[in-house]
């Protein structure tokens, strides 16, 4: 038995297993539009190993943003806010029929730029609609309705947030509460080419679901960017990502590669995408009051959590007043 054993082992070769060893990519997500709210830009940069799901922030790299009518802004690191820069001003937007371009320096002496893209004029939400539903969870299921202008190409990206009231029994300190607002972010990616819908009016797309708790009011405000065709195929591909589901039908998995390329090597792509898009957005506040008989299976523990509101539920403010962001 000992001698077989040790002709087993004997035959046992070293295998070397050949690595891949990938360099660090940089990830850009950047988003200029008309509204100065929503101009931003985050810079990453992926482990040795090139994981995109595991990357750190840049905070030493020299950005501009250029437009097709000279204007140079730059874009400086945000304080405590690792990897975001802004411009100084602030109330900064871009103006539509206006072309933007990125211009970055790393650290290393890389440098990297975007194609120039023209702010498309951002297509007015008409109206917004909320249905009070009652599927997987009661709440108010919030509706867009536009007009898709006949005369250009328009392809449509929407994000969202709203604040909905959460109990608690209160306890602690005197300035505790027993009720508080509750913010929920929609950043999912849902998006709508005009290809099917051109000229038309585009009525009651859902783009929010508010959950409901308690009788109160809520406040929503719906954001809908009009973007260019690229930034939709991007935001496609990443949607097609997110939704895998671990079978042989998924889409391959792929790095989501986008339009920033280092001006030395054009093999070089950043990850992400840098957008540039017109945005309108709309509010509505949603009455909870004549929900009172649902409202009354939801005075249980379950619902009700003990001690002060703001500590309880996960991005919780005060419910004195509307929230700053209101």
């Amino acid at each position: 038995m000992s001698i077989s054993c040790l002709f087993l082992v004997s035959c046992l070769d070293k295998v070397g297993v050949p690595l891949r060893q990938e360099t660090q990519k940089m990830v850009v997500e950047g988003l200029i539009t008309n509204d100065p709210k929503f101009v931003s830009l985050k810079i990453s940069q992926t482990t040795s190993f090139g994981n995109a799901n595991s990357i750190e922030p840049l905070k030493n790299a020299y950005v501009e943003v250029r437009s097709s009518t000279s204007e140079v802004t730059v874009f400086r690191p945000v304080p405590n806010e690792l990897g975001f820069y802004r411009p100084n001003n602030r109330q900064w937007a871009g103006k539509e029929g206006v072309s933007y371009s990125i211009y970055i320096t790393l650290a290393d002496g890389r440098t990297f730029q975007s194609v120039a893209q023209k702010l498309p004029k951002a297509v007015a939400i008409e109206s917004l609609d909320t249905t009070f539903v009652n599927g997987v969870g009661p709440g108010f299921e919030t509706s867009v309705s536009f007009k898709d202008p006949a005369e250009t190409e328009n392809y449509y990206r929407w994000t969202a947030f709203g604040f909905h009231i959460r109990r608690s029994t209160g306890a602690g300190p005197p300035d505790c509460c027993d009720r508080c607002w509750v913010l929920k972010r929609e950043n999912s990616v849902n998006l709508l080419s005009d290809l099917l819908v051109n000229g038309s009016l585009v009525k009651n797309r859902p783009v929010y679901f508010s959950p409901f708790y308690t009788i109160e009011k809520h406040l929503i405000e719906i954001q809908q960017f009009t973007i260019s065709k690229d930034a939709f195929l991007f935001w496609t591909r990443y949607k097609d990502q997110q939704q895998r589901t671990g079978t042989i039908f998924d889409p391959l998995p792929a790095a989501l590669t986008g339009n920033v390329v280092n001006t030395d090597d054009s093999k070089d792509i950043a990850l992400g995408f840098f957008e540039v898009s017109g945005v309108s957005r709309k509010r509505i506040e949603p009455n909870g009051y004549t929900r009172g008989k649902l409202a009354f299976n939801f005075n249980s523990p379950l619902y009700i959590k003990e001690g002060d509101c703001q500590l309880a539920y996960p991005f919780a403010i005060h419910a004195s007043d509307y929230p700053l962001e209101w």
